[in-house]
């Protein structure tokens, strides 16, 4: 990713607004639009998302409001007023104002602006400065599609749902020699909910189990039964990819604060290699073909039963692995596959091949 727009380019030029943290999905999005032919100038959100003491880090997250919100709002009008892109992609624009959204796309060549997130807008992280913004994009990206209809409610003028899907952070190379504080017989990566913590708890209470997530550490504190399997607040970069690659099993667990079906992680513990057991739903069960490219619970009963039946038996369990994996490259469910999407959207609206 550029630092600055190049003078041309194939696909055209691409101000990338967004979370770009190392590690993170947002470079690797980025990228993803610099392989189809485009120069991707990256202005990086992050910054301002983490500037100021905890109470202002808080303001920012929860009301979008707070000095940091403001400077990132002026800074983007200052570098929108110097052109030099075709069109501006959004990546999760929760606190960009819609005069931001609106000088953006008055500024880009050719007048276009995209929004995506992989995550829930109007059933949480909700944000009044996106709700206004939504009938200035062009085109609104969404990985749920129990919010199709609260977009077009909300004035989206068009709408494209694609699969969250796995970017090429799940490099294989990483699943070799894991390091042993890594590995695990089962493991759960994720942020700590009510659910998730009556789930695991189950799990810990019949065997072997690893958590890493935000938040963790802290229930641990406060519940004794989670200082035994806790291992870490957050993973990040190539250590996030050898944890899941490193466990014999993986498990998928939906928020219940809204209707999700699948997460990016019913499709990352597949691909590095690891065996998948997340919650029934319809969404999984026609991803992966259950039984034999991953497995499904409906409850905790259940989920102990077969975590127990497969780490009695490797190579069932290692089977189901491997299918996975394959699925999920035969299936399309890439990130840079799913993108292609997106791609094809701005191609057939590209004068000329220009």
């Amino acid at each position: 990713m550029t630092g600055r727009v190049r003078a041309s380019a194939p696909g055209g030029r691409i101000l990338y607004v967004g979370n770009l943290m190392a590690g993170g999905n947002g470079p690797d999005r980025a990228a993803i639009l610099e392989e189809s032919g485009y120069v991707v100038e990256g202005f990086d959100t992050l910054p301002y998302r983490n500037a100021g003491p905890r109470l202002v880090r808080s303001m920012t997250a929860r009301w979008q409001t707070s000095l940091p919100v403001w400077r990132l709002n002026r800074d983007l009008k200052e570098r929108a007023a110097k052109g030099g892109f075709d069109l501006v992609f959004v990546d999760k624009g929760t606190i960009l104002y819609r005069s931001t959204v609106v000088a953006l796309r008055k500024a880009a060549a050719r007048n276009l602006a995209i929004h995506y997130t992989p995550d829930a807008q109007f059933f949480s992280n909700r944000s009044r400065h996106f709700f206004r913004a939504v009938p200035d994009y062009d085109l609104l990206v969404t990985t749920k599609p129990f919010e199709i209809d609260a977009y077009r409610q909300a004035g989206a003028r068009e709408l494209l749902h694609i699969e969250q899907g796995f970017g090429p952070r799940m490099d294989p190379a990483l699943a070799v020699d894991v390091p042993q504080h890594l590995q695990s017989e089962v493991a759960f990566v994720g942020h700590c909910q009510p659910h998730y913590t009556q789930v695991l708890e189950a799990i810990a209470a019949a065997g072997p189990l690893a958590v890493w997530g935000p938040g963790w550490q802290r229930y641990a504190r406060r519940n004794a039964w989670a200082r035994e399997v806790v291992r870490g607040d957050g993973l990040f970069g190539p250590d996030y990819v050898r944890a899941l690659a490193g466990a014999k099993i993986a498990i998928g667990l939906l928020s219940k604060f809204i209707p999700e079906t699948t997460t990016t992680r019913s499709f990352e513990i597949p691909a590095i290699g690891t065996m998948l057991l997340a919650e029934r739903t319809d969404d999984h069960r026609a991803m992966f073909e259950e039984g034999v490219e991953a497995e499904f619970f409906d409850g905790p009963a259940e989920l102990v039963d077969k975590i127990r039946y497969y780490l009695t038996r490797d190579a069932e369990r290692e089977r189901i692995a491997k299918a996975g994996q394959e699925k999920c490259r035969r299936a399309g469910y890439s990130t840079d596959q799913q993108f292609a999407r997106i791609v094809a959207w701005l191609e057939a609206r590209t004068p000329n091949g220009q």
